[in-house]
């Protein structure tokens, strides 16, 4: 399909990311290839409008509430889709990189308010469903059958998509992601703490404190507290907010290696956090979860270190391993940095939706 017009979708404001990126304080993969698609010839054009606040707000944001299941599902972004809805007709292409900017937009496709075929990616609609029941999932079973094709990031999530909302398998695409290896490369060093980082509920922070409760020394954890309250945290821990990308990468580059506990998942959580820290030359440990176990080369002791999810001690002799082995830790952030260069650049990720959305018809 050749198209003049690309609408590009996100689940929450992007011009202020989309600002930095510019100036080379944000990697492209925040906006999921955006600038690089741009770059590359795709007239994409996005906007922040359909999040601006008015008196409608708060009832809209009650019927995401029962969509998305009091928000343990994905969200249902009815608002946005509304308030965009002349600029969905007038594009070519609509490309919703997330379930909660999709799924509207769905809707208003299968209720004939717009024709452009639609693409939407899925980040854990399976897992959060769990089980083919209730009104709410019949709705989405419904509406997914207007998406013209539906990219995942993890190859488990397809097999668990398709299966669980009865979607034709050439419908459904498994897209590897990929970071802005350039913007991670440095100068990088291990005279830094481990550092341990992520924001997203799947990161397994308990198992991490439990294994850290050992390690002879300190460590950096830069997450939302929120996620810690009620954890005991050794005293080795120091424990930081959120911070900018440009200073966590700082902070992530003179880390002497980086630690990803995650609960298990066949979505892509801590998928784009454990590519950057590859992109970076860290020597990672990272739980051998669904989400990454197939499709992004991962190869235990040699560009990372791959543990059982939720397995106390082996995160334990895993950090023990890197704070006693340099050679190890030299080694094994070398071949991370030469693998995600080589596979998982932005420039990957950017040809593969290419080919997803030249294969859209209208």
């Amino acid at each position: 399909m050749t198209v003049s017009r690309v609408l590009m979708l996100f689940n929450r404001p992007r011009a202020a990311l989309l600002a930095e990126a510019e100036q080379g304080r944000c990697p492209d993969e925040l906006l999921y290839g955006l600038r690089t698609l741009r770059e590359r010839g795709w007239p994409i054009e996005t906007s922040d409008d359909g999040f601006a606040p008015s008196w409608t707000t708060r009832a809209y944001r009650l019927l995401n509430d029962v969509l998305s299941h009091g928000g343990r599902r994905t969200g249902f972004h009815l608002q946005q889709a509304l308030r965009l809805r002349a600029r969905l007709r007038r594009a070519e292409l609509i490309f919703a990189t997330a379930d909660s900017s999709g799924m509207p937009v769905l809707l208003l496709r299968a209720l004939g308010l717009i024709r452009t075929p639609v693409i939407t990616s899925s980040i854990g609609l399976a897992e959060t469903f769990g089980e083919p029941v209730g009104a709410v999932y019949g709705l989405y079973r419904r509406l997914l059958r207007e998406a013209a094709a539906v990219i995942v990031y993890a190859s488990d999530e397809r097999a668990a998509l398709i299966k669980l909302f009865g979607l034709a398998p050439e419908k459904v695409h498994f897209v590897p992601f990929g970071v802005q290896t350039d913007f991670f490369a440095g100068a990088a060093t291990t005279a830094g703490p481990p550092l341990a980082f992520g924001i997203d509920h799947r990161r397994d922070w308990p198992t991490f404190l439990a294994a850290a409760a050992g390690y002879d020394g300190t460590l950096e954890l830069v997450t939302n507290p929120d996620l810690l309250r009620g954890l005991a945290r050794p005293r080795n821990v120091l424990a930081l907010p959120p911070e900018p990308i440009a200073d966590l990468r700082a902070r992530m580059q003179r880390a002497r290696f980086v630690v990803l506990p995650v609960r298990d998942n066949n979505y892509s959580g801590a998928t784009i956090s454990l590519l950057q820290s590859l992109a970076a030359g860290k020597a990672v440990i990272v739980s051998r979860t669904r989400a990454v176990a197939d499709g992004y080369g991962l190869v235990d002791g040699e560009n990372c270190l791959l543990v059982p999810p939720g397995d106390v001690p082996a995160l334990a002799a895993a950090l023990d391993r890197l704070a006693h082995d340099e050679a190890l830790v030299a080694r094994l952030g070398a071949n991370a940095a030469a693998h995600v260069r080589a596979r998982h650049d932005i420039v990957h990720l950017a040809t593969a939706l290419e080919n997803v959305w030249r294969g859209v018809r209208p």
